[in-house]
């Protein structure tokens, strides 16, 4: 008997620990922002860093998927001056969790990305929002995942998307 209980419990610790944490999002707004009267904006470019580390590619990636979220809430993109800026930054980092009800930990990659919006009038951070999850380190994975991100991001976005009205 107690031959079986074993690799039942080495199997059952195997399952639990396959069931990582989902993403975690979270947000912060000026309440003094005019996010119904912004019509355009435009992106701030991308970190040094960010272009070191992350291909140009996924970097097209990101960017057509936030602009997708972007203009769904009625903004219009323009080349420089429009009435937001968008900054999008990506971060990676080691994180630490543990097991379910044991002292084991184990650590993994983690990769948050974070946007931005400043008004370019009062030239104030009017909106911030990032998104937390464990890295994927299958290229196509990231890209089938990011629009639901971006989504998921645009969630805590002041005003509705024209799907959600």
């Amino acid at each position: 008997m107690r031959n079986i209980l074993i690799p039942i419990w080495i199997l059952g610790m195997v399952i639990l620990g396959g069931c990582g944490s989902s993403m975690r999002v979270y947000s912060d707004l000026d309440d003094a922002g005019r996010f119904e009267q912004y019509a355009t904006y435009s992106f701030m470019d991308f970190t040094e860093g960010n272009k070191k580390t992350i291909t140009g590619m996924e970097l097209e990636r990101i960017r057509v998927a936030f602009a997708r979220e972007l203009e769904q809430r009625g903004l219009q993109f323009v080349e420089e001056n429009g009435d937001v800026s968008v900054k999008i930054t990506v971060y990676h980092r080691e994180a630490m969790d543990r097991y379910y009800g044991h002292p084991w930990r184990y650590t993994f990659m983690e990769r948050a990305i974070a946007v931005h919006m400043y008004d370019n009038q009062s030239r104030k951070h009017v909106w911030h929002c990032t998104a937390v999850d464990e890295l994927k380190y299958d290229p196509e994975e990231r890209s089938e995942r990011l629009p639901a991100v971006a989504s998921e991001i645009f969630e805590r976005y002041p005003v509705q998307s024209a799907r959600e009205i």
